[in-house]
């Protein structure tokens, strides 16, 4: 036996793989196994069956970006949805594919959706369903052909399809465009508790489900029986690792946390090749871990490199994705407790219990624990760190915990401002107005810092924040948001009544929150945060500088100068 059969399956999940391309016409088995129901197919099957009833000609755009399922869906649809909603429609999967070589995608476009130009709209023709990425609609209307296309360029804008906002109207009765849009929709959903990962662990649950319908898991059964690395192969104790489902929670709410927090955009496409990445590594090899059986340390080191708690954080430049988990990797976090452990197991003259008991419920146990290992384990300069390392790691992840205050905060207020809930966020509000005061610098008395940069004083004014929340979306009443931006905005105004909005995303959250406990801004944190900069600017234009002005020097002398129906009138306070 030379070759995996059990990874040659796995390899399945690959983005490279054949399976990762779907085509209209074709809808197999293992594709029909792989399909999980989303919201926005739920979404788009309504629209279906409304435009269906209506016998108005209707074109529907599926829109989104690369990877992350619309072809899919639009392949299921056609060939294992029991209501057979799109039989009357002509299906065009990729409009980013010219007809002809000597033809652009926008000019095929033009040609595609002839019947659907502003004079020909109200003439007879078949219903359209295209499924095109954001980019390519935008350069679509915004072409050179826009101008045939002036009520389909009104509807795009009206609905807010190349913006990060959402369109609560889902179905326009007077429209001949409807649409769905894969941005709107998130593989997690918000709830007042925090996120909920349901698209996620549902893939998870795809792979890893015990049942014969599931490819992967039959090949398991079969393939890994026979093999001479049964008893000792990473991969196959990866995938019993991963059929835990509380571990495959983790893992799914860390991807969400990565999307939030360091905005990773995460395709079906890419979740796939992810699960991949952390049951097989870039490194494994059939032969070379057949050679290394002759010697347990070094098969040991290898495996220990090649086993899903270690492939999760230390996993450099295989993807995007698993460079910026490395950020989240427990060895990082220090704490008094860490600190203790790790002094326990270097110090320990037997450390067989420590290993025992981390390893005990783990498909590792076998290879780790075996009792000529923990000797050699104890003696290795190379073993003995790797092997507290992965301790460190398999706890913190059966452990289940990913969240820190911060964020934490950050996912309720998300959940209140898209849920509505203005009233709630008084919290951030108040963060956001102290975050300026820190930022700026204040007297004793609140006023905020207007100017520093002069040797000998200071100018500060008196500013009053007035929020708003306007702007709040409405939507129906849910516990559970499946439609959001994944952003809050904030809203002050000035004495002209003008909004001022502050954006805020995760990162800027952050900042704003260590603001707030006394933290002093950085060369990095103006670099990186210049919206945050602008607003704060605005925000000092609000002032009372036309009222009053405070001067405090080097040496604590205080002035200010006041306006009034005379004049100026300066004042010495101390």
């Amino acid at each position: 036996m030379g070759s995996c059969k059990f990874t040659n399956e796995l390899d399945r999940l690959r983005k490279s793989s054949n399976d990762s391309i779907d085509h209209v016409e074709k809808f197999d088995k293992f594709k029909k196994y792989m399909h999980v129901n989303r919201t926005a197919e739920e979404d788009l099957k309504d629209i279906l069956r409304r435009v269906n009833a209506s016998g108005k000609k209707t074109l529907v755009l599926l829109c989104g970006s690369a990877g992350d399922g619309k072809s899919h869906l639009l392949s299921y649809l056609k060939n294992s949805d029991e209501e057979r909603l799109i039989d009357n429609y002509v299906v065009y999967n990729d409009a980013t594919e010219s007809s002809a070589p000597s033809m652009t995608a926008i000019q095929t476009l033009n040609n595609l959706l002839d019947s659907f130009k502003d004079y020909n709209l109200d003439m007879p023709g078949q219903n359209v369903i295209l499924a095109i990425n954001l980019g390519v609609l935008s350069n679509f209307i915004e072409s050179e052909y826009g101008d045939g296309f002036k009520i389909l360029k009104k509807y795009v804008k009206s609905s807010d399809i190349l913006t990060t906002k959402i369109n609560i109207k889902d179905f326009d009765e007077e429209s001949h465009f409807q649409h769905v849009s894969f941005s709107d929709y998130h593989m997690y959903s918000l709830t007042e508790k925090g996120i909920h990962a349901g698209y996620i662990e549902k893939i998870f649950e795809k792979v890893f489900n015990q049942e014969d319908e599931n490819v992967f898991y039959k090949s398991y059964q079969k393939d890994c029986t026979d093999c001479p690395l049964a008893q000792k192969c990473p991969v196959k104790k990866n995938y019993e690792y991963l059929m835990d489902q509380k571990r495959q929670k983790y893992v799914a709410e860390l991807l969400v946390k990565a999307t939030i927090q360091d905005k990773v955009i995460l395709t079906t496409r890419e979740l796939l090749n992810f699960i991949y990445d952390i049951l097989v590594s870039q490194n494994f090899s059939f032969t070379k871990f057949q050679k290394l059986l002759i010697d347990d340390v070094e098969y040991l080191k290898e495996f220990i490199k090649q086993i899903t708690p270690v492939l999760l954080f230390d996993s450099a430049d295989v993807t995007v994705l698993m460079n910026m988990l490395q950020k989240y990797d427990p060895l990082l976090i220090r704490s008094e407790k860490a600190d203790s452990k790790a002094i326990s197991y270097y110090v320990s003259s037997d450390i067989m219990n420590e290993i025992n008991n981390a390893f005990m419920a783990l498909p590792y146990k076998d290879i780790i624990c075996a009792s000529e290992m923990t000797v050699k384990i104890k003696d290795d300069r190379q073993l003995k760190p790797g092997v507290f390392n992965l301790i460190v790691r398999v706890q913190h992840i059966d452990e289940g915990k990913c969240e820190s205050e911060i964020y934490k905060r950050y996912l309720s207020d998300l959940y209140m401002f898209n849920a509505g809930k203005g009233k709630k966020l008084g919290k951030l509000y108040n963060m956001v107005e102290k975050g300026v005061t820190q930022w700026c610098g204040s007297d004793e008395e609140g006023n905020l810092c207007l100017e520093d940069r002069y040797s000998d004083f200071s100018l500060y004014e008196k500013v009053k924040f007035k929020e708003n929340i306007e702007h709040i979306p409405h939507p129906e009443e849910t516990e559970e948001l499946q439609r959001f931006v994944s952003t809050i905005v904030a809203a002050f105004e000035n004495p002209d009544g003008e909004k001022i909005y502050l954006d805020i995303d995760y990162s800027l959250y952050e900042l704003i929150y260590r603001l707030n406990q006394g933290y002093i801004q950085t060369a990095d944190d103006r670099n990186n945060h210049a919206d945050f900069i602008s607003f704060v600017n605005k925000i000092l234009q609000t002032g009372l500088f036309a009222e009053t002005l405070s001067i405090v020097s080097v040496d604590g002398k205080k002035a200010s100068i006041s306006q009034s129906m005379f004049g100026y009138k300066f004042r010495v306070v101390r």
